[in-house]
């Protein structure tokens, strides 16, 4: 006896449908409550950036403590009157921790975050804008870490030839 199966799956074709617009949807939501232990950065756009090129967020004297593993993540924080606060991920950069025992600080002379993506689509909708706010926040896994004491001197976007 053959047994038919037609029919019998007529639902696979809505879950995947429906897997792919929930993961779209949750690769495009922002965030509207910011880390508390964040970094906030106004920063000017390079004049050449609608040329071309990577464009880097760049993090200078980054001061972590030695003891903690900690990814740094990178976010546009909106100004517009529609969606005032709201979070756009740009990129992140993982920093090792030298010993889950070590004391003290270490300083990064330089940190390098790709942002270049990001930062090109929300270009397309706001031509005319000369700077953007940057919030910086460290992360460990999922989670902001709130009680991290870390600095970073300052920030700048700098724009590689590809």
């Amino acid at each position: 006896m053959v047994r038919r199966c037609v029919n019998k799956t007529w639902w696979a074709p809505l879950a995947i449908g429906f897997g792919m617009a929930s993961a779209v949807a949750c690769a495009t939501s922002v965030d509207t409550a910011p880390p508390t232990n964040s970094r906030e950065f106004v920063l000017t756009l390079p004049p050449e950036i609608d040329a071309g090129g990577s464009v880097l967020l760049v993090l200078k004297d980054v001061r972590l403590p030695k003891s903690a593993a900690v990814v740094l993540r990178a976010r546009l924080v909106e100004s517009s009157a529609e969606t005032p606060g709201a979070e756009i991920p740009l990129g992140s950069i993982g920093v090792m921790a030298e010993s889950k025992d070590a004391e003290g600080t270490a300083t990064h002379a330089v940190l390098r975050i790709d942002i270049t993506q990001p930062l090109l689509r929300w270009r397309q909708e706001h031509a005319g804008a000369t700077t953007v706010r940057i919030r910086v926040a460290p992360f460990a896994g999922k989670e902001p870490i709130a009680d991290l004491e870390w600095s970073a001197a300052s920030a700048a976007l700098t724009l590689n030839a590809r």
